[in-house]
């Protein structure tokens, strides 16, 4: 992948974001759902989209904008309970795990993110 940074990738730049991800084990089954919120604050082709969190803590997402959509105007509240005004985006991924789930707890594990593709909707 090229390191050349595609305009609509930078525009994402000090953007605010409401980021949905459900989390599915190898059978599809879900595990878990997450909502954090963010600022980008990094773009890269090959790194990814990173955002930092209110708590400072950076989370980092593919690079891909086809799940990012604008947000209509709103309170959203994140996983946490923090309370978010107006993000400019709403973005969700589904990640799926890839590898058995027999690894112990902390070792590596492989995911698969699958972008949502259809505007994700509120209220």
């Amino acid at each position: 992948m090229s390191d050349i940074l595609d305009p609509e990738l930078a525009a994402l730049l000090d953007k605010t974001a409401l980021v949905g991800l459900s989390y599915f084990d190898i059978g599809g089954e879900a595990l878990q759902q997450r909502v954090l919120s963010g600022v980008v604050v990094r773009v890269t082709p090959k790194d990814g989209i990173t955002l930092s969190q209110p708590n400072k803590e950076e989370f980092t997402v593919p690079s891909s904008l086809a799940p990012w959509f604008k947000a209509p105007a709103g309170n959203y509240k994140t996983s946490d309970g923090e309370s978010i005004d107006n993000p400019e985006y709403l973005v969700t991924w589904n990640v799926h795990r890839c590898q058995d789930n027999d690894k112990p707890e902390g070792e590596h594990q492989w995911w698969e993110w699958v972008a949502n593709t259809t505007p994700p909707s509120v209220g």
